[in-house]
């Protein structure tokens, strides 16, 4: 489906990171499970790792071994081929709940169907338009964040010419890619802002990097890198060129340090200890959860209080954070309280603030 129709038709909206939490797990119902400690599986599409979101979801589930007391174990299906494989035989083992991040949504859904007991939770988008009733997920939009490191691009670039390295044109990987050029042009009116896609090659660093470099080598010395583990090749472009980065999903700026200046974060780790949390509780509702900003699953590694860049990157730059913190605080604000419209290519493509930034509705 359109993500448009999943956070809106059917998003029960999350209030916070912890009233989503909850959940139990023997049956679509929400029963508790039989045995006294609640297990879960991470079923991944490819290996930890990737400095991203399938070690976000990582380490959302250590969070809840922590927190919550449960056990579990992570399974990966590193090929679109393997999923349902891996799914039958994750369910044959009983977890209160499987964790199923970035799967293919057909093997998903379909091994869900079979198994109307077995509670199925994606912490981070699934396309489609309707889910069993086993089935909980997430929607975590991410425009407004990706603006503010655009913001951060915009103010800090010297040549004003930004990129940005994305696995795949959609929609999806396009709510980063807008909200980004909205946010680079909000503080450099007159800069050039040039996307790469590696056609759904989100497994490579050599591609990665081979992309960042046309761009570096062009001209742009900033780039957004939205491309899963491929992206690791941007950063080591970036090293190379003497250029910068920006990290996505988990907290990447230590990934090179002085020289990712600030990561858009997309906290899988909260929705996947949400989930968790709700399994066990008895809360599990199944549908689609909208959440954003405002619900505390997206932002900044600023935010976490990440200081990489400023301990590591170069003097002249360095110099320049406060006033681009302080700046970024502001808009943060008039974003949260609605006076600022960040363009959201997933939900919302014919906006004016879509438009405004070329993207055809």
């Amino acid at each position: 489906m359109s993500r448009t129709r999943m956070s809106i038709g059917a998003g029960v909206l999350l209030v916070s990171a912890i009233a989503l939490a909850g959940c139990a797990g023997g049956d679509a119902t929400g029963a508790a499970p039989a045995s006294d400690t609640f297990s879960y599986a991470l079923v991944t599409p490819g290996a930890a790792g990737d400095g991203g979101f399938i070690d976000s979801a990582i380490t959302g589930t250590k969070l809840a071994e922590s927190e919550l007391g449960v056990t579990g174990r992570v399974v990966e299906a590193e090929s679109v081929s393997q999923q349902e494989g891996v799914l039958r035989s994750t369910v044959a083992t009983k977890p209160g709940i499987i964790i199923a991040p970035g799967l293919d949504p057909d093997s998903l859904l379909a091994v869900a169907q079979e198994n109307p007991d077995q509670l199925f939770g994606v912490p981070s988008d699934i396309f489609v338009d309707e889910l069993p009733e086993n089935v909980q997920a997430y929607a975590i939009n991410v425009h407004e964040s990706s603006f503010l490191g655009g913001y951060v691009a915009g103010s800090l670039t010297q040549t004003k010419k930004v990129g940005a390295v994305l696995g795949i044109d959609n929609p999806g990987l396009n709510q980063f890619f807008y909200g980004y050029k909205q946010g680079v042009l909000a503080a450099c009116p007159d800069c050039v802002v040039t996307p790469s896609y590696l056609n759904g090659e989100f497994g490579d660093p050599s591609v990665g990097q081979e992309a960042a470099l046309a761009l570096y080598q062009g001209g742009n010395d900033i780039v957004f890198a939205v491309a899963g583990l491929s992206g690791q090749g941007v950063f080591a472009a970036a090293a190379q060129q003497g250029a910068y980065a920006i990290g996505v999903d988990s907290n990447q700026d230590g990934d090179a340090p002085g020289t990712i200046l600030v990561s858009v974060m997309k906290r899988v780790d909260m929705t996947t200890l949400n989930l968790i949390r709700a399994a066990q509780d008895g809360e599990f509702t199944p549908g689609f959860v909208a959440a954003g900003m405002k619900d505390g699953v997206t932002g900044l590694s600023w935010d976490d209080g990440s200081t990489v860049f400023a301990e590591n990157g170069p003097a002249a730059m360095v110099a320049l954070l406060p006033d681009v913190q302080t700046q970024i605080e502001e808009l943060q604000e008039q974003i949260l309280g609605g006076s600022l419209v960040v363009c959201d290519a997933l939900n919302e493509p014919s906006s004016a603030a879509c438009t405004a930034v070329g993207l055809a509705g």
